[in-house]
């Protein structure tokens, strides 16, 4: 029996889960001790500061769940917080030299580990990723849009 879309999707987010690390900090860069979520923000960060509910809306999680990141990734000496000076109500989250250093770590790990997976593709595979990944990306977007 052919499997069918579910079957499909299934699988492949499965194992891109799994893969990517988001259960075992070791495998985003070994010995750094970051989480997933952890090494999405510090990306995010490394283009500059950013207040914590942007950093919520851009990682899609909740404010207390931002709030417990950001104070992890403070007692790991990656950010600081302060109060924005235009605006006292928020907090502005902000990269430390360390916290720069496990970016820039994080970021060139994930481009390694991506170029030895694509180049273990075939060019007809290369092709339907590029169109097949930000096809479904863009449907699950839409489908975010009209939940809201």
């Amino acid at each position: 029996m052919p499997a069918g879309p579910h079957d499909v999707l299934e699988l492949a987010i499965d194992g891109l889960f799994r893969r990517r690390g988001v259960l075992d900090p070791s495998r985003v860069v070994p010995g750094l001790g970051a989480s997933l979520s952890e090494s999405l923000a510090l990306g995010y960060l490394a283009a500059g500061p950013c207040v914590q509910h942007e950093l919520g809306s851009y990682l899609g999680l909740e404010k207390s769940t931002v709030s417990r990141l950001v104070a992890g990734m403070t007692e790991k000496g990656w950010v600081e917080r302060a109060r924005c000076p235009d605006n006292r109500r928020f907090q502005k989250v902000v990269l430390t030299a360390p916290g720069e250093r496990a970016a820039a770590q994080i970021a060139e790990a994930t481009k390694q580990r991506h170029e030895r997976w694509f180049a273990a593709l075939t060019e007809e595979e290369h092709k339907a990723l590029s169109i097949g990944l930000p096809a479904l990306l863009r449907a699950m977007a839409a489908e975010d849009d009209t939940a809201e």
